[in-house]
């Protein structure tokens, strides 16, 4: 073996060798760096897990058999049960067969590849009843096909509750707006709001509308008399007593001002309204409250007038008003306790 090929042999071992360090030095960087990545990683894991376990949410996946396959510490705390005790379970023999029932047609829907928002409502194992709003999204695999779906959803109970109390203070509102606080039948502001809405009503259909305006006979010597609280009494009584004696629910018995009331009639004509205006001055006659001041008779008495007609464009609830008005007043000149229609539309009664 000559010399030139031990040194060609000598000097390939030693490159041979620098090359084998220079690879286990690259190795090396390769494990650090890789090490260094699983720590991030680690890191951003145990990040994203206690952001999805303080998130005050249900965070979920679901696959295609309805099985849960990952589910945060909100199904644990509101559920009251283990992780593990959940995972790989049917969604119903979590949240209950009755809670599934209400929610499966969006499940269905969300395999199908179309995403989903609704709110269910559902009894939790210690018997609470919550509202939860759930968002339902689809799971795709590589390949485009649906394999599941996620699932966020947080309770919405406290917002239900709150709009249910909103809803019940705007009706209270609007009770106290549109009811007379004294007599608890409508107030003016119903009343003009009411003979608007249905004289345009009347006025498509060109159907009669018909008005009753009464108030109280001698009602002043009555509260100078038994004072204001009997008269607030009185008013109470004969207001109520109305109320019941005009039966259709498209009726409105309203509180005009002071002792005058007046009474709404759709769909009524002349005959139909003077008919109602008896009814109404023998109930109240029937009520017997006595009034030993009043110069018209012994017990509370009323005087009514009657109108009627059929809308027209050129005209105005104000003039159904008028006309109910007029006949009002002829009802007091001629004696009061009576009714009496609209000179322009029909005759007066006599004193009952």
């Amino acid at each position: 073996m000559d010399a030139d090929y031990i040194s060609t042999l000598k000097q390939r071992v030693k490159q041979l060798a620098l090359e084998l360090e220079q690879t286990k030095a690259q190795l090396k960087l390769e494990q650090q760096e890789r090490a260094q990545t699983e720590a991030t990683l680690r890191a951003s894991n145990e990040q994203l897990q206690q952001i999805l376990n303080s998130t005050d949410a249900g965070i979920a996946l679901v696959d295609a058999e309805r099985r849960y396959q990952f589910v945060n510490r909100f199904y644990e705390v509101r559920f009251n049960r283990s992780r593990e005790s959940i995972l790989n379970k049917y969604v119903w023999d979590v949240i209950g067969e009755e809670a599934y029932a209400s929610v499966k047609d969006y499940v269905e829907r969300v395999l199908k590849g179309e995403p989903q928002s609704f709110e269910f409502g559902m009894v939790y194992r210690n018997g609470d009843y919550v509202y939860l709003t759930s968002c339902l999204t689809p799971a795709f695999s590589s390949d485009q096909e649906v394999v599941g779906y996620y699932l966020f959803v947080f309770d919405s109970t406290e917002r239900r509750r709150l709009e249910q109390s909103l809803q019940a203070a705007n009706t209270k509102l609007e009770k106290l707006a549109t009811v007379d606080s004294l007599t608890q039948i409508a107030n003016r502001r119903k009343f003009d709001d009411y003979l608007e809405q249905e004289w345009q009503r009347a006025l498509r259909s060109q159907q009669p509308l018909s008005l009753i305006m009464f108030d109280v006979d001698a009602f002043k010597r009555y509260n100078d008399y038994y004072g204001h609280q009997k008269g607030d009494d009185c008013l109470v009584s004969i207001a109520q007593t109305v109320k019941l004696t005009v039966e259709r629910t498209t009726d409105v018995v309203a509180r005009y001002g002071g002792e005058e009331f007046a009474v709404v009639l759709p769909n009524t004509d002349l005959f139909g309204a003077t008919a109602i205006a008896e009814q109404i001055q023998q109930a109240v006659k029937a009520l017997a409250i006595p009034h030993e001041t009043s110069t018209v008779s012994t017990v509370v008495s009323i005087s009514l007038g009657v109108a009627s007609l059929i809308p027209t464009t050129i005209g105005s609830p104000k003039q159904l008003i008028a006309s109910a008005d007029r006949a009002l007043y002829a009802a007091k000149q001629q004696g009061r306790d009576r009714y009496v229609v609209d000179s322009t539309q029909g005759q007066g009664s006599t004193p009952s």
